[in-house]
């Protein structure tokens, strides 16, 4: 996805299509396979419109969600997993020392948890 469909006033993220990841294990998956230079200006993009992001969720019943503003849910998820290596500084998106994705057991939302 290159050119995500996003509600309007967002326009100036639609190129960031590619970091909309629909699941928490492809969301983690992406953010250890980027290196930190790209996670880093991704951040640096969507972060300072945290703001209004969540301002514009706020006003959307999560049942009533259409695509567009399912991607911007998705979009912000997708900022706060690679805020920890960005905000604390890290030299990579992943740590070599970190329990192994492998192991993780990832739940699917369907789980209720």
């Amino acid at each position: 996805m290159s050119d995500a469909l996003l509600p309007k006033g967002f326009a100036d993220l639609r190129h960031l299509g590619e970091w909309i990841v629909p699941t928490e294990e492809g969301r983690h998956k992406k953010k250890i396979a980027a290196d930190i230079e790209t996670a880093r200006r991704f951040y640096a993009t969507v972060f300072p419109r945290m703001e209004a992001i969540i301002q514009h969720l706020n006003g959307v019943a999560w049942e009533m969600m259409g695509p567009a503003d399912r991607n911007l849910f998705l979009l912000a998820s997708m900022c706060m997993e690679v805020s920890h290596p960005v905000e604390l500084g890290w030299q990579t998106t992943d740590i070599a020392d970190a329990f192994p994705t492998s192991r993780v057991q990832f739940l699917s939302e369907s789980a209720g948890y």
